[in-house]
């Protein structure tokens, strides 16, 4: 007696879905291989670090898929195909990637698990036509995943590029300002102080003069990573623009703030890669020194600009009075 329908395409299934598991890796390694000198011939990037084992679990979710109804649920209708989509997304703009080499990348990756298939399954009835129905759903699904990361991936990174500073990637003007009108209104809520520091580099322009443009960057780039360095994790510090930088320190009161621009100072005159800059601050206190953002800011520079006509290389704080 011949079997069901329905007995013979989920035999189709099942099978299809066992010749897929067992040759996930292999599938995922000779995709990944293909794809990537497919883009390399057309000289765009390719996000290689960890991609292979995102394809790896997609195949592995497919394979469920085929398998199992009840994988068809959890894999699709409790997102987990979104999550991995999520990342082969991300992992494709930070690398530069385009959206058209995304997709692409898995139209291509839908033929090569089609033909896992179909090696398997020569004859053209029913059952198969299921499978690959099937199979092209799921597929579908994923690579909608992949787009709508895509688009989700893309905004944050452009979101973040606006407020980071592309030299030495610590948050720019604008972000301080996000940050410090933030404090604001939370210290207006709890009454608790904070401190902004302002920080200049020493006799910049004969760093320049001397190392070149070149070194002088990366003296900068030492510089902000010795203050990030030896901040707490609430801490924020800033590229203000040129050789100055600006830090906000949360739930800091005066003489703490000082005693911190002080260990910022010798930790970067004794660092071997800020090639013996040295800096000068100025501290300002909420809500002693002002109330909102251009008053604190405009104190923090006088007080950075005594230090400067002072002898340079040394923290004042500001008063009141100033």
């Amino acid at each position: 007696m011949p079997p069901s329908p329905r007995r013979a395409r989920e035999a189709v299934f099942s099978k299809a879905a066992e010749a897929l598991k067992e040759d996930t890796a292999e599938l995922a390694e000779r995709w990944a291989q293909a794809f990537e000198r497919r883009v390399a011939e057309r000289g765009e990037p390719f996000p290689t670090d960890g991609l292979e084992a995102d394809v790896e679990a997609l195949v592995r979710g497919i394979s469920e898929v085929l398998g199992e109804p009840w994988a068809y649920r959890s894999f699709l209708g409790e997102g987990e195909h979104q999550q991995i989509g999520r990342g082969i997304a991300e992992k494709h703009v930070q690398a530069g990637g385009t959206l058209t080499s995304a997709l692409e990348a898995y139209m291509r990756l839908r033929q090569r698990l089609i033909l896992a298939s179909r090696e398997r399954f020569r004859d053209s009835d029913r059952p198969f036509f299921d499978l690959m129905t099937r199979l092209n759903r799921c597929i579908d699904r994923v690579l909608f995943a992949i787009a709508e990361g895509y688009f989700s991936a893309f905004q944050a990174e452009i979101e973040k590029q606006a407020i980071t500073d592309p030299l030495t990637g610590l948050g720019n003007s604008r972000r301080f300002r996000e940050a410090l009108s933030a404090e604001l209104k939370r210290s207006d809520r709890t009454g608790r102080p904070f401190s902004v520091v302002f920080v200049d580099v020493d006799n910049f322009k004969d760093i320049n003069d001397t190392l070149g443009h070149v070194e002088a960057d990366y003296t900068l780039t030492a510089i902000g990573r010795t203050l990030v360095t030896h901040l707490r994790g609430s801490d924020l510090v800033c590229r203000w623009g040129g050789d100055e930088f600006i830090i906000l320190l949360p739930e800091t009161e005066r003489a703490e703030a000082v005693g911190l621009a002080e260990r910022l100072r010798a930790e970067v005159a004794d660092c071997e890669k800020c090639a013996g800059a040295t800096i000068s601050l100025g501290v300002a206190c909420f809500p002693q020194d002002g109330k909102d953002y251009d008053g604190l800011v405009a104190k923090a520079d006088r007080a950075l600009y005594a230090s400067k006509h002072a002898g340079k290389n040394m923290v004042t704080q500001s008063t009141s009075g100033d």
